[in-house]
């Protein structure tokens, strides 16, 4: 098997020998895939500089199993994204969600467009937070665990903004009024679910409760598996 020029960007690179790399790279067409890239951590190498997370490069790879050997990479002709600040680790964080929730050679377009959007997004400097709560439910969305946000899951009636609810995992809300036990993971605002749902959290208590509301649901979804990332904010 050979590819050439698949848009693709790393998500993360680990050293391998003395100057070779395994390469993490989401791209349109192919997914989320494994390469090697031999040589090119050598001080000679040319694709020292271009083998880096959030820069948009054209690659290629030939070979069969799971890790096939990078042929080529070249930066594509576009601007560069410069993170700084609060927006770099939040782009780490950004790149380790995807590669713990979307398996290997799930090919996922759309959440490849979905990763460039959010990249450039924190490269304009958008607020951090508001950028990462959609992400982190865009991303369910497309691999298939979309979250109900504005129905009621015992009545099927809407949500009601000025009332309190309780979310249940895979469920969703129910009115805490009609609520008899305790399996729910938290309690939410009405308005900060609708708010959640028309990607609008323009408000403290909409963002703080989303944030409440992804991290139980992503800690769901992740199995236990700790988010490394998160320790950069701190």
């Amino acid at each position: 098997m050979r590819v050439q020029d698949q848009p693709a960007y790393i998500l993360h690179h680990r050293a391998f020998r003395d100057t070779s790399q395994i390469l993490e790279v989401i791209t349109p067409e192919y997914g989320r895939l494994s390469l090697m890239s031999r040589g090119s951590r050598g001080a000679k190498s040319r694709l020292k500089s271009i083998l880096q997370p959030f820069r948009p490069i054209l690659i290629g790879w030939s070979g069969k199993g799971e890790m096939p050997t990078l042929t080529a990479a070249e930066p594509q002709a576009v601007k560069i994204f410069s993170l700084t600040g609060k927006a770099l680790p939040s782009a780490f964080y950004v790149n380790e969600l995807i590669i713990k929730l979307l398996y290997k050679h799930d090919v996922h377009e759309r959440v490849f467009q979905l990763y460039e959007s959010i990249v450039q997004l924190l490269a304009d400097k958008n607020e951090v937070e508001p950028v990462l709560r959609l992400f982190e439910k865009q991303l369910l969305e497309e691999l298939g665990f979309g979250l109900n946000l504005s129905i009621n899951a015992e009545t099927n009636e809407a949500i009601l903004a000025d009332e309190q609810y309780a979310y249940y995992l895979e469920h969703g809300p129910v009115s805490l009024s009609c609520v008899h036990d305790e399996l729910y993971i938290l309690k939410l605002h009405g308005k900060s679910l609708l708010d959640l749902h028309e990607n609008r959290l323009d408000s403290e208590q909409s963002l703080r409760d989303a944030k409440r509301l992804m991290r139980s649901i992503l800690n769901y979804y992740l199995e236990g598996k700790p988010i490394k990332s998160r320790e950069l904010f701190r």
